[in-house]
């Protein structure tokens, strides 16, 4: 099998007996659109994509007639191709039968002695013979232009380079403007060929982006047509094992298709296609697709732009792969220079920034070293968990890094900064400021401390929501009203929802929300706010609950173990209400193994923290002996605390010591003010004691009270001191009115 040559062996060979002939003007193709093509020993349908219609300008002979037989041949075949066919009578360069005439022929090459033979079909002829009986047939036709010939030349032997002289001779005598020699070896055909002949018949040497567009196919637009369509069939492998182009003359605008044919439905489908196809992948980056087009397309479309890009893209991929091989040799390289080098020198710079930002770090690194150095030192004597994790974290250099993190470690690990760690989550998780500062106080560590100063951010907020809400529906340690009925439900009820809103989960809020769910009658609510409030460790939910077990509003039986158990727990929270509730049920003796020395400790234990219920307590316990000593001195100082707080039940009790005197001097006008006091704030100890015991009060006691009263417009008998009826009448009415205003 010969060896396939280049393609492009022969660009333009002048045809020896034409090279002086003019070219004639061209002719409006609405003016003479005949247009005929004569095949000879080939398919007319070969390389088409469809049939072929029975309209198209085309005659095909299996092999050359004889020289005398050659007009009555063609003669024959035009009338077999056309129903109807039209015949100048009298010859004329006028009346010339065809304005433009292409020929397609297929012959067999061989050697024969010296010399070379053409065979069409059985028929073998001479150079010469060939030329001579091909020019006949050609001449029957009568033309006006003899436009573009092709010849396929089967050529086994590869003999074509030999007989070249002897074509070039026998085929210049044929007249044609353009001889398009395809020599054909053993080769494949290609796949994705295309019917040459018809695609220049059909102007798409002229069709953009191939021509012009000017209605006109030239030399230069089908050579360059023709060039394109040969060498890529050459480079796919495929089709002629050499072709040449040769033309009459060397005027690159002669135009040698005009009044083009109709293209085939396929071939302007495809076409189409392969347009749109090619403006698309203009625009692509994908090299892959790219390729994959220009290696299966038939007209292929902008072809050298696609092939420009194609080669662009490759090269930028080569590139980036080469960089990007460099960029693995250095990336981790700790020499500035060498990186310098990739960034001054790169094309793509894939990897400058990486670059760019190593340089900074291994400049950084140079500028940070000593300083490093020196904050690990100090970190490390000192322990300082806070410092060795900063440095860790944020070192350039890191010179010392590993034995930071060893060190880290090693501390974590102790027992006693774990500990540390478990008070300060604890601490952090129930928002406990006297855990908070608990922890600042015992931690050694101390790594904490930025945790610790937003949770305390958190609870000053916390506190500032907090606040109308405790004020309004809280317990009195907290400033709240300490009855019930005391609450305005309204008020509360929207100051603590808001608070809620801001913080849904807060302990506090939920429970004191509790409150007003029970100032509301509603207990259920309640009981589970206060459940809510005992599960985060609220003090005051385990006071309110313990009361709520003690005085139960459904008159079930009152379980005094809950009640100490609930009490217990808040007591040791340190809440006031459970304080007082264990006082009274150890003072009652309510409690077996308890009694009221047990309540005498559980009140002084909150007096001396402020609790005016407490205090109360103490002063009354040292009045009544219970579970301590008795004294007149203690308990005047205990209950005037009470008073102080404005505690009203205590104001009768420092009344009575003031009236008999502690120190042996009876103060009547104190205890008379005290007395009246706690009967203006309806406290029915102190109208007991002005009404039913009024004959025990000490008479200058009896006589300043009268004088209120009568100043009061509620009394109008003597004031002298004497209990009688009357004052006492006055007393109750005055009581009366104040129950029936509040």
């Amino acid at each position: 099998m010969p060896l396939r040559r280049p393609f492009r062996i022969v660009a333009s060979l002048a045809l020896a007996a034409a090279a002086s002939v003019a070219a004639v003007p061209a002719q409006a193709a609405e003016d003479d659109p005949r247009m005929q093509l004569l095949v000879i020993g080939a398919s007319p349908e070969a390389g088409l994509e469809g049939g072929l219609s029975g309209d198209r300008p085309i005659i095909a002979i299996d092999a050359l007639p004889e020289a005398g037989d050659v007009k009555q041949e063609v003669f024959a075949a035009r009338l077999r191709a056309n129903p109807v066919s039209t015949f100048v009578s009298t010859p004329s360069d006028e009346g010339k039968q065809f304005e433009q005439f292409f020929l397609v022929a297929r012959a067999a090459l061989e050697p024969a002695g010296g010399n070379h033979r053409l065979s069409l079909g059985r028929a073998q002829f001479s150079m010469e013979d060939f030329a001579g009986r091909l020019g006949s047939a050609v001449q029957a036709f009568d033309p006006r232009h003899r436009r573009i010939g092709f010849l396929h030349i089967v050529d086994p032997a590869d003999a074509f380079p030999r007989a070249l002289p002897e074509l070039q001779t026998a085929l210049g005598g044929l007249g044609f403007d353009m001889m398009v020699l395809m020599i054909e070896g053993e080769g494949a055909a290609c796949d994705t060929a295309q019917p040459l002949h018809y695609s220049l018949m059909a102007g798409l040497a002229d069709r953009a982006p191939f021509g012009n567009a000017d209605g006109a196919s030239t030399v230069a637009e089908v050579e360059s047509y023709l060039t394109g369509a040969l060498a890529r069939a050459d480079a796919r492998d495929c089709g002629p094992t050499y072709s040449l182009i040769l033309k009459s003359g060397d005027d690159p605008n002669r135009v040698v298709v005009e009044g083009a044919m109709p293209p085939f439905v396929e071939m302007e489908t495809r076409l189409y296609h392969e347009t749109f196809e090619a403006m698309f992948l203009l625009e692509s980056e994908d090299a892959d697709t790219v390729h994959a087009f220009l290696e299966s397309c038939v007209y292929c479309p902008r072809e050298a732009e696609l092939t420009g890009r194609l080669k662009a893209m490759e090269d930028t991929r080569r590139t980036a792969a080469l960089e990007g091989e460099i960029w693995e040799r250095i990336k981790a390289d700790d020499t500035r220079e060498r990186l310098a080098i990739y960034v001054e020198n790169c094309a793509l710079c894939e990897h400058r920034a990486e670059a760019l930002a190593r340089i900074d770090r291994i400049d950084a690194k140079a500028a940070a070293f000593e300083r490093e150095r020196k904050d690990f030192m100090l970190a490390s004597e000192a322990r300082d968990l806070p410092a060795l994790r900063a440095y860790a974290a944020d070192c350039v250099a890191c010179t010392h890094k590993a034995e930071a993190e060893a060190l880290i470690s090693e501390i974590e690990a102790d027992t006693a900064y774990m500990a540390e760690r478990a008070l300060l989550a604890e601490a952090v998780e129930m928002r406990d400021p006297l855990r908070l500062d608990e922890y600042l106080k015992t931690c050694t560590v101390c790594d904490g401390q930025d945790e610790v100063a937003r949770t305390m951010e958190v609870l000053v907020r916390l506190k500032e929501v907090r606040d109308p809400c405790l004020k309004l529906a809280g317990l009195p340690q907290h400033d709240g009203p300490r009855k019930l009925e005391d609450i305005d439900q309204a008020q509360a009820t929207a100051a603590c929802a808001a608070a809620l809103e801001e913080f849904p989960e807060d302990g506090l809020l939920r429970t004191t929300m509790g409150r007003i769910k029970q100032a509301a009658g509603d207990v259920a609510a309640a009981k589970a706010a206060y459940a809510f409030g005992m599960d985060r460790e609220v003090p005051a939910a385990y006071g309110l609950a313990a009361y709520s077990h003690y005085a139960p509003t459904d008159g079930s039986r009152v379980d005094l173990d809950k009640v100490e158990e609930l009490a217990s727990t808040g007591a040791e929270l340190g809440d006031w209400l459970s304080h007082e509730i264990l006082t009274v049920i150890y003072s009652k003796d309510l409690v077996p193994g308890k009694s009221g020395e047990d309540a005498f400790d559980i009140a002084a234990r909150i007096a001396e923290e402020g609790n005016p219920l407490a205090q109360f307590f103490v002063g009354y316990y040292y009045l009544t002996g219970t579970g301590t000593e008795p004294s007149d001195s203690e308990a005047e100082a205990w209950l005037k605390k009470a008073v102080d707080q404005g505690y009203t039940h205590a104001y009768s009790f420092l009344a009575e010591l003031h009236e008999r005197g502690t120190d042996g001097t009876p103060r009547p006008d104190m205890a008379a003010d005290l007395y009246w006091a706690a009967l203006e704030q309806g406290d029915p100890t102190a109208t007991d004691r002005l009404t039913t015991q009024l004959n025990n009060r000490d008479r200058e006691v009896v006589r300043i009270i009268q004088a209120k009263l009568r100043e009061a417009g509620l009394y109008r008998g003597r004031v002298d001191g004497v209990a009688g009826p009357g004052t006492v009448s006055a007393i109750r009415e005055y009581a009366d009115t104040l129950k029936t205003q509040g």
